[in-house]
């Protein structure tokens, strides 16, 4: 996970040089901004509830760029039940609950639960990134270093509000390469979006309304043009039946269906050549406040912090175990946490997590699966019937346990179509 919260470098301009005002990237020609409409005008819960664009262009795209631009609405009616819309998040993400990206027919990244896996992400960075990114969305009412009294500013009845959002979980999108979108990849660029369900996205209680749409969805993508020699080149590799691989990694979600015990052992049978990060999380049942909704409570019962029933867990994978004795307690799986995300011993880098809310209602259990910090390719193979296991103690009455992997995957592209590798 630290590849993309504490990656890349606080630099603001190169170093002085006689050759600062000519050209630094003289393999490029051009570069264009481009959108992409949705053909759907309205996306809702009760009508069309999948968004889906197909970007095609004949030169190479920068995902660094991409981001969605689109209008909520509060359509609650008029009279005595023209309530306020309040969404989860001042981040746009609360919308949406599924994100699949396609090159050439090639699954690239499906990721479930999406506004969850967005608002964890959300979290592991500093207040105030957390923010700016609120900021590019609905505004922020409230936002402290304790994090868990975030909350997003409101739309009136029969308002709307243009918002901006780029996918934090996807991976794929912070890919450091351009995507070449010709020969094998002329089938584009498919992203597809579902919405949530009307009450999961928003604030549902007696004086605010869960009636809404999204109307305007626009994606934005920059589109460069390189030197015709090097455009040739990636071309010939194509047409000489060579392919052209894209490292990247990726995010995957998987949902799993409690008892209600203390003690539980999450089993995940999935194969990966490279699974760098496990990230787990618990959840109960809603409760009428933005905190208590599914997309922002991550649960943890108050007796997980005293001395003799505080929580504990370890994560074994392929008959190995990290760590060799179990993570006790809040203040040990967070700083666990800070270590697997890369901001531990970082100047520049923190979260938006306080330690009580960590305790109660952000908890977020991170196991480190690399074996060299800020590298890819370094993770554990879980193969050939290798099975990963979380195992959890103390951990009150759970009903459900998120299971996010972070894994590395490649992207193969030929003249024929392309295929994915995890």
């Amino acid at each position: 996970m630290e590849s993309i919260l504490a990656s890349g470098t606080d630099q603001l301009i190169p170093e002085l040089s006689p050759e600062v005002y000519q050209n630094q990237a003289s393999y490029i020609v051009a570069r264009a901004q481009t959108s992409n409409t949705c053909p759907t005008p309205v996306i809702a819960p009760g009508a069309v509830r999948t968004a889906k664009f197909n970007i095609v262009d004949g030169n190479f795209l920068d995902l660094s760029t991409l981001h969605f631009s689109y209008t909520c609405r509060n359509t609650s009616a008029p009279g005595a039940t023209a309530h306020p819309l309040q969404p989860l998040s001042a981040i746009p993400h609360c919308w949406w609950r599924r994100l699949t990206i396609k090159c050439n027919g090639a699954l690239v990244e499906d990721i479930n639960f999406v506004s969850r896996v967005e608002e964890q992400i959300s979290r592991f960075v500093s207040t105030n990134k957390r923010r700016n990114w609120g900021d590019a969305g609905h505004g922020w009412a409230t936002l402290t270093d304790a994090g868990n009294d975030a909350a997003s500013a409101t739309i009136a009845h029969g308002a709307s509000q243009r918002v901006t959002w780029r996918p934090l979980s996807s991976g794929f999108l912070q890919m450091s390469r351009y995507l070449p979108m010709l020969g094998g990849a002329a089938g584009g660029l498919e992203i597809s979006l579902e919405c949530a369900d009307a009450a999961a996205a928003c604030l549902a209680d007696a004086t605010h309304t869960t009636s809404w749409q999204i109307e305007n969805l626009q994606v934005h993508v920059d589109s460069v043009t390189l030197t015709s020699e090097m455009t040739a080149n990636f071309a010939q590799m194509l047409t000489d039946g060579d392919s052209i691989k894209l490292p990247f990694q990726a995010n995957a979600c998987d949902v799993m269906y409690l008892n209600g015990t203390q003690n539980q052992v999450l089993s995940l049978a999935k194969q990966y050549s490279r699974l760098s990060t496990v990230m787990v999380s618990l959840a109960i049942d809603e409760v009428a406040t933005a905190m208590g909704k599914e997309m922002n409570f991550f649960y943890l019962p108050p007796t997980a912090s005293a001395e003799g029933t505080e929580v504990e867990s370890f994560i074994q994978v392929n008959n190995m175990r990290w760590p060799q004795a179990n993570i006790k307690g809040p203040k040990e799986h967070f700083m666990r946490m800070m270590q697997g995300l890369g901001v531990l011993n970082s100047a520049s880098h923190a979260v938006n997590i306080g330690a009580a809310a960590y305790a109660s209602n952000m908890f977020v259990a991170l196991y480190d699966l690399e074996s060299i910090p800020h590298a890819e390719g370094t993770g554990i193979p879980v193969q050939g019937g290798g099975q990963v296991q979380i195992f959890l103690k103390n951990v009150g009455a759970p009903l459900r346990a998120y299971v996010t992997t972070h894994y590395d995957a490649v992207l193969e592209i030929k003249n024929q179509g392309a295929i994915t590798y995890s």
